[in-house]
């Protein structure tokens, strides 16, 4: 019975070795539905060979964990240590060899590419199931100190996959000095990209460049910015709502009397939704209220648009657009116009303020109110909610 556990226990600690991957998945999913293709194709090695010139470079080295201890016995001052990120960069590296691939840039122009404010998924969805993401920026213009993103698929000792087993691999390719160190992820990245590893000596966590490198890549998803707006098929959650309003509302659940006909607001064209109110003193106003399914602390920028028509025969044309800031309302923009017009804002700080239980809310007014007799209108056109974010 014994020897019988001891099998069971051995058995329970093999670890499934990673197989090399011969092709790629490269997908890009539809703004306003993440659960939606846009374009996806997939490509094998040998392809990949072929649609554009090949990245080759010498011996590539990177950087892991760093521990107080490793920089102690390196004769360095404790005082300068800055928690790993060894601005030094005089230890704990590790050679690769040397790879050649194709740019990742490439491979996802493949299918249209990445719009501004895209992120990139790059992953391995079998063991050891490695998933890392990327701004546009990393892809399209690394820093110097990053390189360029490349995807390889021959490895100077084993050769080409599936004979290289930890391809297809994805490597950063830096001109200068080919080597990628902890401080080259955290001058090139975004703090939310950065990779941690824990000591297994001690408790301590700290940086690890070589934590970017994901191996046996079968997968680059790209995600745009999260649109939200009232056409359907979306995989969104939007209200809207109309009435009539004495001035600037001081809370957020005004208007909410009457709803607006959202299937009038989908698209721009000549199909509008009007609200008029002829009731003297009020203003006619139409609110919007998005359920964000992004968490606020990795909403890089919300930005609204809409488009419409506000128009009072006996008083000031336009309209105006703002956002609920979790206690008042903030003016975004203006307009005079008694023609069709956009109003857009946008916000890239305090974004917790702007999203209330979920949801951001968005109010139109028009520019000056009723007399009984000339009707203050509004009539929406389209309107869109779009949501710059990252994993």
């Amino acid at each position: 019975m014994a020897l019988l556990c001891l099998c069971i226990a051995i058995a329970l600690l093999v670890v499934p070795a990673a197989a090399a991957t011969t092709s790629v998945t490269v997908t890009r999913y539809c703004d306003n539905n993440y659960t939606a293709v846009d374009n996806s194709t997939t490509l094998t090695f040998q392809q990949l060979r072929n649609i554009s010139e090949f990245q080759s470079n010498g011996d590539i080295r990177m950087q892991g964990l760093v521990t107080p201890d490793d920089w102690a016995n390196s004769g360095l001052n404790p005082s300068d240590f800055q928690d790993g990120w060894d601005a030094t960069e005089s230890m704990n590296f590790k050679n690769y060899g040397a790879h050649n691939g194709t740019l990742v840039e490439d491979i996802v122009q493949h299918i249209g590419g990445m719009t501004d404010g895209s992120e990139l998924e790059v992953a391995d969805s079998t063991y050891p199931l490695a998933t890392r993401h990327f701004s546009k920026t990393n892809v399209y213009t690394p820093p110097t100190g990053q390189g360029e993103m490349v995807l390889t698929w021959w490895d100077s000792v084993d050769g080409l996959v599936p004979n290289w087993g930890k391809g297809m691999r994805l490597y950063f390719y830096t001109s200068s000095d080919r080597d990628f160190s902890n401080m080259d992820m955290n001058t090139s990245f975004s703090s939310w990209y950065y990779q941690f590893a824990d000591d297994k000596y001690s408790d301590f966590s700290g940086p690890s460049a070589k934590g970017l490198s994901v191996q046996t890549v079968d997968t680059i998803n790209i995600y745009p910015p999260h649109r939200y707006d009232f056409a359907t098929g979306s995989d969104t959650v939007e209200y809207a709502y109309e009435g009539g309003v004495t001035g600037l509302p001081t809370a957020s659940n005004v208007p909410s009397a009457t709803t607006v006909n959202t299937s009038k607001i989908t698209a721009i064209d000549s199909d509008d939704d009007p609200y008029t109110t002829s009731v003297t003193g009020e203003y006619a106003a139409q609110r919007f209220v998005f359920t964000l399914n992004e968490n606020a602390t990795n909403i890089e920028k919300l930005n609204v648009t809409w488009i419409g028509t506000g128009t009072n025969a006996g008083g000031t044309n336009g309209a105006d657009l703002y956002i609920w800031n979790g206690s008042s309302y903030e003016h975004l923009q203006g307009s005079t116009s008694s023609t069709e017009v956009s109003l857009t804002g946008e916000k890239t700080s305090s974004i917790s303020n702007y999203v209330n239980g979920g949801n951001v809310t968005v109010l139109v007014k028009q520019k000056s109110t009723s007399d009984g007799f000339d009707a203050s209108t509004l009539a929406t056109d389209y309107v869109k909610f779009v949501v710059t974010h990252h994993h």
